[in-house]
């Protein structure tokens, strides 16, 4: 807080000069100023004491999940506990870092006078993927004649996420028709022991006689029986963030792997298979197979919060949680950057028994012909590749919209 430098000092001054001048000229207009001064006096003490003891201000959004381009309305209130006359107030709300450079702070002058509720609106518009945080409010106020001002900064962060924008993909293929939507396998019996090859944790719609009661009782929670045609219906999804890989490429590029592995996995949560997410940024983040309105939500969480920030060699990172992966799950690598490290892991990977499809992301109008000999290299050894370039006109080659 802070108030005019001098105000206080001359709103005291102006009493101390009247009661001299009452003191030495006497009469009653003399002595009416002095009065008026005291009252005035009063006021500016009030006025101080009273502008942020009594303010109570509140921030709501519309919306804590939106959509990449989507705009958000931000709705600020204002109230006091008592009525008093007070000049002016002025709001100031600070952007998030992210928008700092794009958009203005937004600032509101209000005249409260005697009101108890003030309230008022602004949008900030097309928000870019990503997580904000509005934390701070600055108010600061002052009285109708100049002498007296404060400045307050209340604290109540609110979170809200951007998710990427998808496209609607008609038809993904991963060369062997297991992810082209025209066939869906129906549960296998759960007395066809020979197919039962593991046990996973309980998700909403799985059926009674699918749980698998002798894990269960070992007290960590439900377990259900998965069997192998299951495994063979998920995808894993290994997004690069590795901060090395985007350098020296237009901003664009990462979003644009983001949009990809959001449109994929949401054709893949359409058409009903079990999908995962894995990347490693500052902390490992392993989202395994589900398939779930709320699964739906955490996956885009985490698209949205994802940054090109990652320390971690990508390749090392696909070749250590593959591993956790199980037998049957297919490996969907998103990448810009198309190594010998990675190349040699994915044709391990692969030579394994493990299913592998590339999203190989570029923003060069051509692909230089090494890259084009190490995606031939992983096509030979059964990788199924596709490049995809940010221009999205060219995803018509995995689907289109």
């Amino acid at each position: 807080m802070r108030q005019q430098r001098w105000g206080k000092l001359k709103a005291v001054l102006l009493v101390v000069i009247t009661y001299v001048f009452a003191k030495f000229q006497g009469g009653f207009s003399s002595w009416f100023l002095f009065y008026s001064s005291l009252v005035f006096l009063v006021y500016e003490a009030l006025a101080y004491f009273l502008m942020f003891s009594t303010l109570e201000v509140e921030r709501h959004i519309d919306r804590n999940r939106l959509q990449d381009g989507e705009d958000v309305v931000v709705t600020v209130r204002l109230r006091r506990r008592i009525r008093f006359p007070l000049g002016w107030h002025m709001v100031v709300e600070p952007l998030p870092e992210r928008l700092a450079g794009v958009y203005e702070p937004h600032r509101q002058l209000i005249f409260p006078w005697f009101k108890k509720e003030m309230e008022f609106r602004y949008v900030i518009p097309s928000l870019p993927r990503g997580f904000y945080t509005l934390d701070q409010c600055v108010v600061s106020g002052g009285d109708f004649f100049g002498f007296c001002e404060r400045r307050k900064v209340f604290s109540f962060p609110q979170e809200f996420l951007v998710y990427p924008r998808y496209k609607e993909l008609t038809h993904w293929a991963l060369g062997d028709g297991s992810f082209s939507g025209n066939v869906h396998v129906s549960h296998k019996r759960s007395d066809d022991v020979a197919a039962v090859r593991g046990v996973r944790d309980y998700q909403r719609g799985d059926r009674l006689s699918q749980i698998h009661w002798r894990a269960s009782a070992r007290g960590t929670g439900l377990k259900t029986k998965e069997f192998e045609h299951q495994a063979m219906n998920q995808a894993v999804f290994f997004l690069d963030v590795e901060k090395e890989s985007y350098e020296g490429q237009p901003a664009q590029l990462f979003e644009t792997a983001v949009k990809l592995s959001a449109s994929l996995i949401a054709y893949a949560n359409r058409n009903q298979y079990h999908y995962g997410l894995v990347y490693r940024q500052k902390e490992r983040i392993s989202i395994a197979p589900a398939l779930s309105h709320a699964h739906f939500l955490r996956v885009f969480d985490q698209l949205a919060r994802v940054m090109p920030q990652g320390s971690e060699s990508f390749a090392r990172v696909v070749g250590r949680e593959a591993l956790e992966q199980q037998q049957g799950v297919t490996l969907i690598i998103v990448t810009p950057r198309v190594d010998k490290d990675l190349v040699n892991r994915l044709i391990a990977l692969s030579q394994k028994g493990r299913r592998v499809q590339l999203f190989y992301v570029h923003a060069e109008a051509t692909i230089s012909q090494e890259r084009r000999r190490m995606l031939q290299l992983l096509g030979g050894s059964k990788v199924s590749c596709t490049s995809i370039h940010v221009d999205e006109q060219e995803w018509k080659r995995i689907g289109g919209a």
